[in-house]
């Protein structure tokens, strides 16, 4: 574990430590409230996406997952009382997702509370320059491999 007294040079390898840190204790708190990580990332994506967007399809691609492994999981969801299927106008064969009641308020306690306010404390700058690294590493690690380079 990095100790926070020592002075460590800027390195990529330094920046991906603190990055697998952060991950261990993110990973470590989503199995609360009887969800798993990947039931957690599909409430907080319900609750932020467009109303266009909330569906098993868009949840898998921004999950960077298969469709059946996201449909497993809202199943899951609709199954605990968190979310619920509502047909699309004009096309009932897709669903449109939506959070419950019960989904909102469990969403409350997001176990990533912790680590939003640890960022929230930070600068305007330091704030965007994180989003911005992450992301673009987030692009990286996703490019299919023939495009890696």
């Amino acid at each position: 574990m990095m100790d926070g007294n020592a002075r460590f040079r800027f390195s990529a390898r330094v920046a991906a430590e603190a990055m697998a840190q952060i991950l261990r204790l993110a990973n470590g708190a989503a199995f609360v409230g009887g969800l798993n990580p990947a039931q957690w990332s599909a409430l907080r994506y319900l609750a932020e996406a467009v109303p266009e967007a909330r569906t098993v399809t868009a949840f898998a691609h921004y999950h960077a997952t298969t469709s059946g492994t996201a449909s497993q999981t809202v199943a899951a969801l609709v199954r605990k009382g968190l979310v619920e299927r509502l047909p699309e106008l004009g096309d009932r064969r897709r669903n449109r997702l939506e959070l419950t009641s019960s989904g909102h308020e469990l969403l409350q306690g997001d176990p990533l509370g912790a680590i939003a306010a640890a960022i929230a404390a930070q600068s305007p700058e330091a704030q965007e320059a994180l989003a911005t690294g992450l992301e673009a590493t987030l692009r990286t690690l996703t490019r299919p491999v023939g495009e890696q380079g």
